[in-house]
């Protein structure tokens, strides 16, 4: 019978039936009369006390001084003293999340925590004995060891006075390792062994201590001395994890940095791929004779530098320079802290016109223009032919335009735009600086220019002779026909004392380089130039 929700005094036969089943709300409770059985959220319980439920059962809790007074084996509570569940068992209560031990049902086989009081060891046995010892020295085997393969993914140190490796000579796999333990007190012969194949080449890297070096190639092979390098055999290829693992710690090579040592790698076209020169401190890009401390002069193609956003910047140095993604332009940093953009060659900024007409109420325009302009006064705006003064008269906020009063019905608004593009001019590149040359009689190179590439130039010359306090400038232009150079000189100032012209230039094609050059009268001068290159038309 069933029991629903019900007012007044519950009927005392209907609690004293006897042979038939009882349910409280349906499945709430029920009494299995017929099995003896109690269920909670089950009608049809299956053990002695059946909780149907994807919650949780909520054990009795208290404290360590709460506990019961007379406990039984099987008892469970939560401790809130040692905020764990506990039991009773064999007399005493027992941590059921962290006991002592973990066995199976014979107890021969068993892992324990602590084996005695406060011992801090976990211990594990078999079959009655015990294998392994955990603690805070690290791991130790008490009986048996490592059977099979041990992958270590950190570092391995190995210990002891007695090291055995193997009783024989080990292959781990073909291409990678052979452990070599016939290491003779007399001959040395042997060490760590590194085979190419299953049929063994023995190509072997060995300290030899007879003649105090490495000695790398067939065990028989010779090699330089450990200052001298490596030598590998012709034949015999050192090969180390054919697998596709990577080195995990650092290698340095001349270390000590007292030899001059050369260092090489190879690609498959280009012998000198990298190339590490030790007695010019430099290094080579596809060149073996690099001239400056990185040197791609051996690379016909290109360099490739960092690419990424404005948001994506280092912090700015003096000399770095980048590629700006977002702003497809180069940058570099100049004082150390502001990034600039490089100015490069290409077409004329492209001006256009937009336009809309007004209502006499609206004061925002949006989508005036087709992309957001750099700078709000990077456009020229007029409304009926009048200009408008820039962040005055109106702003801009990305394509929209607002205006702080609306213009009149039917008014025409007009903007020039394109004076965002930062490219030069076509006919010729920004204005460049030279470094610093002494001048004397001998006619001394001030600038010069590729004139496969130029055809003309035109020249600023700073002229400074600290020792007697004079000083000129002057100006040249200078071109060229593909054999001859033409140039001539003009605008020259000189200072206070000065009765002649200082310096003399001359202007000479030479390879097809045009170089312009200078020489004084007597004594010596410091020159400077800035100047302007125009390529040759087409």
């Amino acid at each position: 019978m069933a029991i629903g929700r019900i007012s007044g005094q519950m009927l005392k036969a209907n609690l004293q039936r006897s042979g038939t089943d009882l349910a409280f709300e349906t499945n709430l409770l029920a009494l299995d009369v017929t099995n003896s059985r109690v269920g909670v959220g089950t009608a049809s319980p299956a053990t002695t006390f059946h909780v149907s439920a994807t919650d949780a059962i909520r054990l009795a809790s208290g404290s360590t001084a709460q506990r019961p007074g007379s406990p039984a084996n099987g008892d469970i509570r939560y401790n809130t003293t040692l905020a764990t569940i506990e039991g009773y068992s064999g007399g005493g209560w027992a941590n059921m999340a962290s006991g002592t031990e973990i066995k199976d049902l014979d107890n021969n086989t068993k892992i324990q925590t602590e084996e005695s009081s406060d011992e801090n060891i976990i211990r594990m046995d078999v079959e009655g004995s015990e294998i392994l010892q955990v603690g805070a020295a690290g791991i130790t085997f008490t009986t048996g060891g490592v059977v099979g393969n041990l992958t270590v993914s950190g570092n391995l140190t190995v210990s002891g006075t007695t090291t055995t490796i193997a009783t024989t000579n080990t292959v781990v796999a073909d291409n990678i390792i052979e452990l070599q333990t016939g290491i003779s007190a007399s001959t040395n012969d042997s060490g760590l062994i590194v085979e190419r194949g299953s049929t063994g080449n023995n190509a072997a890297v060995i300290w030899d201590e007879s003649a105090d070096q490495w000695v790398v190639g067939t065990t028989t092979a010779t090699g330089a001395d450990k200052s001298g390098g490596i030598t590998i055999a012709t034949g015999n290829l050192l090969a180390v994890n054919t697998g596709g693992a990577s080195w995990t710690t650092a290698c340095t090579f001349n270390e000590a940095s007292a030899n001059d040592v050369d260092f090489r790698m190879e690609s498959a076209a280009q012998t000198h791929a990298f190339f590490l020169d030790g007695s010019a401190n430099a290094i080579g890009i596809q060149t073996s004779s690099p001239a400056y401390p990185l040197d791609g002069s051996g690379n016909t193609g290109a360099w490739r530098l960092t690419s990424g956003t404005t948001g994506e910047r280092p912090t700015a140095a003096s000399g770095v320079l980048r590629f700006n993604s977002q702003t497809g332009v180069y940058e570099g940093c100049t004082d150390g802290s502001t990034w600039v953009s490089l100015a490069t060659v290409s077409g004329s900024p492209t001006i256009s016109k937009v336009s809309a007409t007004g209502d006499g109420s609206t004061v925002a325009f949006a989508g005036f223009f087709a992309s957001a302009p750099t700078a709000v006064a990077n456009v020229l705006v007029f409304i009926d032919n009048v200009y408008q003064e820039p962040t005055e008269n109106y702003t801009i906020s990305t394509t929209t335009i607002t205006f702080t009063s609306a213009p009149h019905s039917a008014a025409r608004i007009f903007a020039i735009v394109g004076f965002d593009n930062s490219a030069l001019q076509s006919g010729g590149v920004a204005r460049s600086e030279t470094t610093q040359a002494t001048i004397t009689s001998s006619a001394t190179n001030v600038m010069s220019f590729n004139a496969a590439t130029y055809r003309s130039a035109e020249v600023y010359i700073q002229f400074t002779d600290t020792a007697n306090s004079e000083y000129s400038c002057m100006k040249a232009n200078v071109t060229h026909d593909g054999t001859t150079a033409f140039g001539n000189v003009y605008g020259v100032v000189n200072t206070a004392g000065e009765t002649s012209d200082e310096v003399t230039l001359t202007f000479v094609y030479d390879s097809a380089v045009v170089y312009v050059r200078a020489a004084v009268t007597g004594g010596t001068v410091k020159a400077v130039a800035q100047y302007s290159l125009t390529a040759v038309a087409t």
